[in-house]
C-alpha cells in the first residue's frame, strides 16, 4: 500500500479517530497524513497518540479553517515534499469510513489509475437517517442539474485521487464543506473521469459527531442555485420597475404605443442585467457567443411559455390560466438554469 497516502482532516476528534487510524495501519497502509484543523488544547492528546505511530504524520492549523483548507494543506504538503505516491485517499475522522473500504478504493485505483474513485454509500437502506437520505437525494439532483454529472453519492468524503491531479484541485475554490462539492464540479470541467465503488454506509449516533453546519455549509454548497434564483428575482423586480418608469415617461408622447414600447424597453434592459449577473456572478464563465445564446434561449423560453399555457388552457382545461402560467414557468426556470449552465455560459 506504499503508493497510497491516506489523508484525514480532523477537527476535535475523539477515540473513533484513533481506532480508525489503527485499523488503517493494520490493513497495510504505510503513510497516513492527519490534519489537526485547529482542534485546541483539549484534543491535543489525540494527535499526540496518533504521532506515536511511525506511519502517521500530523499537520496542524493554529485555528479552525475548514475541511477544504485542511485537505489543501495535505495536498500541498505532498507536492512540496515530492513524495512518490501514486494517489491519495481522503477519509473522515469520525469512524464512518472503514479501512476495508479504503482497501477497496485502492484496488479500484490500481485498475483505473487515471480516474478519480469515489466511495458511494447505499442510501436505500432503512437505517439511514432521514436528513442524510433526503440531503443526498436533493444534492444529487441539484448537482446533476448544475453539472450534467450523474453520481450516486455527491457528499462522500472517501475519495481516491491520483496525485497528478492535486495541483488542479489546489486551485478549486472553497475552504469548508463546499470544497468537496466544488471538486466534483471541477473534475467535470477539467475532463477528469470519475468512477464509483460501493462502500459500507456507517452512521454513528445518527451522525451527531458531524461538524456540518446546516445553514452556513448548505449555503456554500447550494449557493450557485441561490444566486441564480436571486438573479432571476432581481431581474423581475427591475423589469417591473423599469416598466412603470417608461409608462410614466411615454404615456403622453406616445399614447397609442406606450405600453408596447415600455414592455420591450424594460424587458431588454432587465435581460441585459440578468445576463451580466449570471455570467459574472452565478456561472462565472462565458464567451463572446454567450450574449447571442442568452437571448436565443430567452426567446425560446418566452415562446414556449406562451404556447404551452395557451395550449393547456384552450385545448384541455379552459380555466386556471394563472396557475398554469406559474407551473409552466417554474419548469422553464429549472430548464433555463440547465441550459445556461450547459450551453449559454459553457466553458469553451
Amino acid at each position: 500500500m506504499n503508493q497510497f497516502a491516506i489523508i484525514i482532516p480532523a477537527y476535535k476528534p475523539d477515540q473513533k479517530c484513533l481506532n480508525t487510524v489503527e485499523k488503517i495501519i493494520n490493513e497495510g497502509f504505510e503513510r497516513i497524513i492527519v490534519v489537526d484543523d485547529g482542534s485546541g488544547k483539549e484534543h491535543a492528546h489525540i494527535f499526540i497518540s496518533l504521532e506515536e505511530h511511525k506511519e502517521v504524520t500530523v499537520l496542524r492549523h493554529a485555528d479552525n479553517q475548514g475541511k477544504g483548507r485542511a485537505l489543501k494543506t495535505a495536498f500541498q504538503y505532498i507536492l512540496t515534499n515530492k513524495f512518490p505516491f501514486d494517489a491519495v485517499i481522503t477519509a473522515d475522522a469520525d469512524g464512518q469510513h472503514l479501512a476495508s473500504d479504503m482497501v477497496k478504493l485502492s484496488k479500484k485505483m490500481q485498475e483505473t489509475p487515471d480516474k478519480v474513485v469515489l466511495g458511494a454509500r447505499d442510501f436505500s437502506k432503512k437505517d439511514i437517517p432521514f436528513r442524510s437520505r433526503f440531503g443526498n437525494r436533493f444534492t444529487r439532483l441539484l448537482f446533476r442539474l448544475s453539472t450534467g454529472t450523474v453520481l450516486t453519492d455527491t457528499q462522500t468524503g472517501l475519495r481516491g485521487i491520483p496525485v497528478k491531479y492535486l495541483p488542479q484541485l489546489l486551485e478549486v475554490n472553497g475552504e469548508r464543506f463546499e470544497y468537496e462539492m466544488n471538486v466534483l464540479a471541477a473534475l467535470r470541467k477539467n475532463e477528469i473521469e470519475v468512477t464509483e465503488v460501493t462502500i459500507e454506509t456507517v452512521y454513528i449516533d445518527d451522525n451527531k459527531s458531524s461538524h456540518f453546519n446546516p445553514l452556513r455549509d448548505s449555503f456554500h454548497i447550494y449557493k450557485i442555485f441561490i444566486f441564480y434564483g436571486l438573479s432571476g428575482g432581481a431581474s423581475f423586480a427591475l423589469d417591473i420597475g423599469l416598466y412603470w418608469i417608461f409608462i410614466q415617461l411615454l404615456r403622453d408622447p406616445a399614447p397609442e404605443l406606450f405600453i408596447i414600447i415600455a414592455t420591450i424597453a424594460a424587458r431588454i434592459l432587465s435581460s441585459l442585467f440578468n445576463y451580466y449577473i449570471n455570467r459574472n456572478k452565478v456561472f462565472k464563465q462565458g464567451s463572446r457567443k454567450s450574449l447571442v445564446r442568452y437571448f436565443a434561449l430567452a426567446a425560446f423560453i418566452m415562446l414556449t411559455s406562451a404556447g404551452s399555457v395557451h395550449l393547456l388552457y384552450a385545448e384541455w382545461l379552459g380555466r386556471g390560466e394563472v396557475i398554469l402560467k406559474v407551473l409552466v414557468d417554474t419548469i422553464l426556470f429549472i430548464f433555463g438554469f440547465v441550459a445556461q449552465r450547459a450551453w449559454v455560459f459553457r466553458k469553451e
